[in-house]
């Protein structure tokens, strides 16, 4: 495969549109469609979707998941050859106005999925490591802990924060560490709905009636909460998809909610426990592809220190 043809198909991707990576590949938009069409006659296979933003299809999944091979191999074969080039007769290979050492070194792009609850509480340490490096950016797709692992097989991210224990094929599982959830709602909200929760007590509630406040429509664990309590019926329902806005609504009484324990500490001491059991305990482990990179390998070694702060 032209590796050419590979970038642009891996741009239009990232961008959405043929415009949007043509501009990133400074060539027009009809050479950019041109080299996709072309890699796909090569291929055989029809690569893109060409919907509003573009998508892969299944054989483009593939050849995307190469190019961000390619791209990543590529950078750190750069970074090798930084330098280098001090014995290069004349100059070769530097632009107008260049002296040895001074090329400039244009960082690689690490994409990563993230769920948010990870990326509000143990995962930020990480921005302190990455302010550091200079060789390296990061680009995070957030997505719930259950439903991120469809990223790396996509090639959209080379890893994956995520709950599910068993990774694909080409790629490396390790273990992070485990969050705890605890069930709670604001006394307020108790009292509302005729429900008691003493100061400092566990509430008992009527969790079929008593409004929930949900992330989104990939977010199963309120009601993973509720099948272990034998609730079959699904409660007033808030959604509420971004991690601290999440709690602040719990917080203020829209509804009870499942919050990471690392963040309680940060809110109102008025939060009661629905139960004498209000914990639900998810694992995250870290998929990544099985490369020999540098940078991967150092981004891994992070996450390993950054969530060894997980609670």
């Amino acid at each position: 495969m032209n590796i050419d043809h590979v970038k642009a198909l891996a741009a239009v991707v990232d961008e959405g549109t043929v415009e949007g990576g043509a501009f990133v590949l400074g060539v027009t938009p009809s050479a950019t469609s041109q080299r996709i069409r072309t890699l796909e006659s090569r291929i055989g296979q029809v690569l893109i979707r060409r919907t509003n933003p573009i998508t892969v299809t299944e054989a483009g999944e593939a050849v995307l998941k190469y190019a961000r091979e390619i791209e990543l191999l590529e950078s750190e074969t750069m970074d090798r050859l930084h330098g280098i080039d001090v014995d290069a007769p004349d100059g070769i290979g530097m632009a107008a106005g260049e002296s040895p050492g001074q090329r400039r070194r244009v960082p690689t792009v690490l994409r990563i999925g993230v769920n948010a609850d990870s990326l509000s509480t143990w995962f930020r340490p990480i921005f302190a490591e990455v302010a550091n490096w200079d060789d390296i950016a990061i680009r995070i797709e957030v997505a719930d802990q259950d439903k991120a692992l469809p990223l790396l097989t996509s090639g959209e991210v080379l890893g994956t924060i995520t709950s599910a224990e068993v990774g694909g094929y080409g790629t490396q599982v390790q273990k992070l560490g485990t969050m705890r959830y605890v069930a709670v709602a604001a006394r307020d909200l108790l009292a509302k709905y005729g429900m008691s929760g003493g100061r400092g007590s566990i509430a008992e509630v009527d969790l079929g009636s008593l409004p929930m406040v949900n992330f989104g429509k990939d977010d199963d664990l309120q009601f993973a909460y509720l099948r272990r309590a034998g609730v079959s019926t699904i409660p007033p329902m808030s959604v509420v998809p971004s991690s601290w806005e999440f709690a602040a609504a719990v917080e203020a009484g829209v509804g009870w909610g499942l919050i990471p324990i690392m963040q309680l500490g940060d809110l109102s001491t008025d939060l009661v426990p629905l139960s004498s059991e209000p914990n639900i305990d998810v694992p995250l482990y870290w998929h990544h592809w099985n490369l020999a990179s540098e940078k991967l390998g150092r981004l891994t070694e992070a996450l390993h220190r950054a969530a060894a702060g997980m609670r």
